[in-house]
């Protein structure tokens, strides 16, 4: 249950992997596709790019129809999706000025007692996906170096995302085993000033959003416990004393 939405890997090259890619090969495609490829190796499940648009001119890079699959076993196709990812590019340098996700349609689902959203952050954890340091950087560091990322094992470029932010969203949380749904906030997500690859950086930010979504959903999934848990005993306790009453008023007709 650890690596999941993004979401998250769409992140991973969104996030400054995007601009690499672009200034490399001038391909929007190229973009599309590291996205989608990273996306699966990193989750384990489906990821689907709409497509890539990008302009050294305007310094934007923008990314549309993304989705992010469930994992195997639960009911909606997708866990994750979203219209629009939107980006502020200093492509020279390979800077990302701003980066966000607005409006992300987010349903999470319970099934045997863990979500969906749960075992993709620990699919994350186990393909050994952890994010790796990431150094603060200031406000006039720029990107243009290359490293080894620990995270991946290649060579890649240092990326600088000088803010990043998921606004606050809602999400769906459904259980048919626990017969509930309800909306829940999602708390916005940000991020200042980081510095490192594509991989490490996108890792960072997926791991962010994952968490903050699997400790919403967290709460959650105990308030639904605990509701069918007590209210199974509400029924019992509200069944005997519908008997006992009972037998008083049969006993107060007898007198």
């Amino acid at each position: 249950m650890k690596k999941a939405l993004t979401v998250l890997i769409v992140l991973l090259l969104l996030v400054g992997g995007a601009a690499w890619y672009f200034v490399t090969y001038r391909m929007d495609a190229m973009i599309e596709n590291q996205i989608e490829n990273h996306g699966f190796s990193s989750l384990g499940t489906r990821v689907s790019v709409g497509t890539v648009t990008t302009s050294i001119k305007d310094g934007t890079l923008s990314i549309s129809e993304v989705t992010v699959a469930n994992p195997p076993g639960f009911k909606n196709a997708n866990a994750f999706s979203l219209n629009g990812i939107e980006a502020a590019v200093d492509y020279k340098n390979l800077e990302v000025r701003r980066l966000t996700i607005d409006n992300p349609e987010i349903i999470i689902e319970e099934l045997g007692g863990e979500t969906n959203f749960s075992m993709m952050m620990a699919e994350l954890k186990k393909r050994g996906s952890t994010p790796a340091e990431v150094e603060a950087a200031d406000g006039n560091d720029a990107g243009g170096d290359v490293k080894e990322s620990p995270a991946s094992g290649k060579k890649e470029p240092v990326i600088v995302i000088h803010h990043f932010r998921m606004n606050e969203s809602r999400a769906a949380f459904e259980s048919e085993s626990l017969d509930t749904f309800a909306n829940i906030k999602i708390d916005a997500v940000e991020l200042d000033n980081l510095k490192g690859t594509p991989t490490e950086l996108g890792h960072l930010i997926a791991e962010k959003i994952l968490k903050e979504i699997t400790q919403e959903a967290a709460v959650e999934l105990l308030k639904a416990q605990a509701k069918k848990k007590y209210g199974d005993v509400e029924v019992k306790v509200s069944k005997k004393l519908k008997e006992l009453l009972g037998k008083d008023d049969e006993g107060s007709e007898n007198q």
